[in-house]
């Protein structure tokens, strides 16, 4: 009885802390960016548009990689961020398993940017080690103004057209990343 006593509750704390994410404060080696610590304001129906570069360095213009997709999905992360970067594997198992559904996932690493990539070479590392596949890009300067990140991992979805559509994701939770694009793509 008490073993498994002892496995609900590491259970339970494991699935706790799986859904909190990092917060708005990162880790004691680096804080979260300003611009991705403020309160969401996003809503659906508003629409995201940038230019900007994925880790590899090719350029990415939102037009055309909304247009890939019925619903692509943002997964905003940090290289500091342990929930952010223990998820990856999942979401690169998720990317496969709906990329015949007409859904794209999409991680936008919150602090590499185009004017600071001092980190890049952290989050190219995180991404071999998770065995992502699925395209990382460089935040934009200003991009909290049109995705705000409360706390990191936080998840946007956005339909062929850049609009935002559903609600934002603040913390890890796969659970509640496959039911929203179960429920967008059957709409």
């Amino acid at each position: 009885m008490k073993k498994k006593t002892f496995l609900a509750l590491l259970l339970t704390f494991s699935m706790i802390f799986a859904m909190t994410g990092c917060g708005g404060g990162g880790s004691s080696e680096k804080s979260e960016p300003a611009e991705a610590s403020t309160q969401s304001t996003q809503t659906a129906g508003s629409g995201i548009s940038f230019k900007t570069t994925d880790l590899a360095g090719n350029a990415v213009d939102s037009k055309d990689l909304f247009a890939k997709n019925k619903v692509t999905m943002i997964n905003i992360w940090g290289t500091y961020c342990g929930p952010c970067i223990e998820e990856m594997p999942e979401l690169e198992q998720m990317s496969k398993e709906y990329a015949d559904k007409g859904a794209g996932i999409v991680g936008l690493v919150v602090d590499v940017t185009e004017s600071d990539d001092s980190k890049l070479a952290d989050a190219n590392g995180i991404v071999k080690d998770t065995g992502v596949t699925y395209q990382n890009l460089k935040a934009w300067d200003g991009f909290g103004d049109q995705l705000s990140a409360p706390g990191t991992p936080t998840t946007y979805f956005v339909d062929s057209n850049g609009n935002l559509i559903g609600d934002p994701v603040v913390g890890a939770n796969i659970m509640k990343y496959r039911q929203t694009l179960d429920e967008l793509l059957a709409n």
